[in-house]
């Protein structure tokens, strides 16, 4: 695992004024026993595109993403990938059922964190019983947006799924920050979208081409993407 940089919990933004604490696993632990929480993890910082945590390693640590996004990946020996989520503020990765990752991750955009030892989790789910029940509800909903996947990938169109996904990410990149999902930034290149969405690369750029020339997205520089018709996006989406 590699680490960028720690951050003493005295010397950062407390618990009680993360901007994602509402959304997150640690909004189930009382005001005042937030200290307990800091004291139980490290905040650490990694660079774009740094690798986090690698599959096949020994799970020690989960963590939480408080800034950026984090994309999860299983290989193959031969060296092929599948994407197989990505992480945003709030949301948690690395919380391994058996003693191994059973995926790698790494940091699409810089990527602020904080990390969990796994033995700290535990007598943090045993001093307050209620974080136990908010970790469950978080695995339904990890569960319930697999099996939206699983249709996505065996089941609907290239427009389908690429409605699909901006749809999810504008929802997913504003959480938490006020944003309204009206305009967001694609750090994922045009390849880790259409290896998520089991497309080509080449269909990627020609949907998103052929949406902007209907005046349903607008694509900018950067990778820089306007939904402009929500309600267009929502019926190409399938919902």
């Amino acid at each position: 695992m590699m680490i960028s940089n720690t951050k003493n919990a005295d010397s950062v933004t407390s618990c009680g004024s993360c901007s994602v604490r509402a959304v997150s696993f640690c909004s189930a632990v009382p005001h005042r026993d937030l200290g307990v929480l800091a004291r139980s993890r490290h905040q650490i910082q990694f660079r774009r595109r740094e690798t986090i945590v690698r599959e096949g390693d020994a799970a020690v640590s989960f963590f939480n993403v408080t800034a950026g996004i984090v994309k999860l990946y299983r290989s193959l020996s031969d060296g092929r990938t599948q994407i197989m989520g990505f992480r945003f503020p709030g949301e948690l990765f690395a919380i391994a059922e058996t003693s191994r990752y059973g995926t790698t991750a790494e940091a699409v955009t810089d990527v602020e964190t904080c990390r969990y030892p796994r033995a700290r989790l535990k007598r943090l789910t045993s001093s307050f019983p209620q974080l136990q029940a908010k970790l469950l509800q978080m695995s339904y909903r990890e569960q319930v947006a697999s099996d939206d996947h699983i249709f996505l990938l065996g089941r609907k169109t290239a427009r389908e799924k690429i409605a699909t996904f901006l749809l999810r990410y504008g929802r997913e990149a504003c959480q938490g920050i006020g944003g309204k999902g009206r305009h967001v930034n694609l750090p994922m290149t045009r390849t880790e979208v259409a290896d998520f969405l089991g497309l080509t690369t080449e269909t990627v750029s020609r949907v998103l081409t052929s949406l902007a020339r209907e005046s349903i997205i607008t694509v900018g520089v950067s990778r820089s993407v306007g939904l402009i018709d929500i309600d267009s996006l929502t019926r190409m989406s399938g919902k």
